[in-house]
């Protein structure tokens, strides 16, 4: 039912038939330009997302069928509902989310709804607190090779975090989610029983849901790296589309600030490369503000990314656009804040907003820019060791949390 209207949306049939009335107009306009657009989207699809996203999303797909998601979430459950409102596998899609990238999140957050783990709602919010764009792209494209500033590109990616789990935990406090969830709580026992009983219902889950999956380890490996390729083909089609798009806009509108704009509204990529090249003239404080709303908003492309996830489900997504908004204030505010200090600190970042020029119109992304191959094998594996940390971490907090609650 939910699926049946959000199909029929007016919205949504509004948005589908622009879109595409809209790429039939820019490819009959100037076919030779949409070809070389769709080649630069296909670049940074390629050297960016592709090896940045396709480890995460067979990863995710066989630990939630091998129970281990279910395992976390019954431990995380008190912690999570009480603290964020969210069901306890939120401990392993947030890491996921903020290693991975979008739409990696989204992607688990539905398997999980479609095993009957998490409600619709539940889902929905996943998907909305857990949207954060890949590190790869704030520290190696952005850092290192747009602003030729690493530590800018850390900066970022601390600000990144900070702002979306502010944005989720504002949406739990404005709009909490009152609705029953898909799995019940375990019953409260006596405190000196209580450890004991989690950690047995922790193993109890991963058990159920793993005999409920019943695939062998070969048929889960198959099925993992087909949905991953599969997603990722559609992520593929869409920045192909958007880069055709923004570039035969931007033939007819060549100012450098509706460049600036229209690539920063619609593709996340495209359009922290064009605010990397600003005029000198805006204050550098201003700049890196306006980078960090841009990747917290993340972009028309992503959204609809993750709306293509999300809707085959009967998931919504207005928790998503509100998350994104939320998402993009609070990145501003708090990069301004500490831009300062962060300057203070290393005062050498200062030339990476200042000194470079303005992107020429006709070059969105130059491949020379892009990371190698062996560059990102490597943040790869760094991504790894950080999605590890970051879910033990997450663990810790919520067990040191139900010892102090629970003495």
């Amino acid at each position: 039912m939910n699926f049946r209207r959000l199909a029929a949306s007016p919205l949504s049939t509004w948005l589908t038939g622009f879109l595409a009335v809209l790429l039939v107009i820019c490819v009959v306009y100037a076919p030779g330009e949409a070809f070389k657009a769709s080649g630069e989207g296909l670049t940074i699809w390629w050297r960016i997302v592709f090896p940045a996203l396709l480890p995460f999303i067979v990863l995710s797909q066989m630990l939630i069928a091998s129970g281990f998601a279910h395992g976390l979430g019954a431990l995380l459950e008190p912690f999570t509902r009480r603290a964020l409102g969210l069901p306890g596998s939120f401990g392993w899609v947030l890491p996921l989310g903020m290693t991975a990238g979008f739409p990696a999140a989204a992607e688990a957050a539905v398997t999980l709804h479609k095993q009957g783990k998490i409600t619709a709602r539940e889902a929905e919010r996943l998907a909305a607190t857990a949207h954060f764009c890949s590190p790869m792209l704030l520290v190696v494209v952005i850092g290192a090779g747009f602003l030729s500033r690493p530590e800018v590109g850390l900066l970022l990616l601390a600000v990144h975090w900070m702002a979306g789990i502010a944005a989720g935990v504002t949406l739990q406090l404005v709009f909490p989610d009152r609705s029953k969830s898909a799995v019940s709580p375990p019953a409260v026992k006596p405190a000196a029983k209580r450890r004991e009983s989690i950690l047995r219902l922790a193993v109890r889950r991963m058990e159920e849901a793993r005999r409920e999956d019943g695939r062998s380890f070969g048929k889960l490996l198959g099925d993992a790296v087909t949905s991953g390729v599969q997603t990722l083909m559609i992520i593929g089609g869409y920045m192909l589309i958007f880069a055709v798009v923004i570039h035969v806009i931007l033939l007819a509108f060549p100012h450098h600030t509706m460049a600036v704009a229209v690539k920063s509204a619609l593709e996340v990529h495209l359009g922290s490369y064009a605010l990397s090249g600003l005029a000198p003239s805006l204050p550098p404080a201003l700049s890196a503000s306006i980078l960090g709303a841009v990747l917290g908003w993340s972009g028309l492309c992503a959204y609809l990314q993750v709306r293509a996830i999300l809707g085959p489900a009967g998931i919504g997504e207005r928790s998503f656009l509100l998350s994104r908004l939320l998402h993009a204030a609070y990145a501003y505010i708090l990069t301004l804040l500490l831009w300062k200090p962060f300057t203070h600190w290393l005062p050498s970042v200062l030339p990476a907003f200042g000194g470079s020029a303005a992107s020429p119109i006709g070059s969105d992304t130059p491949s020379v820019k892009l990371p190698s191959w062996q560059l990102a094998f490597g943040v790869m594996e760094w991504q790894l060791w950080m999605l590890t940390l970051l879910t033990v971490g997450f663990l810790s907090i919520a067990l040191l949390w139900r010892r102090q609650e629970n003495p």
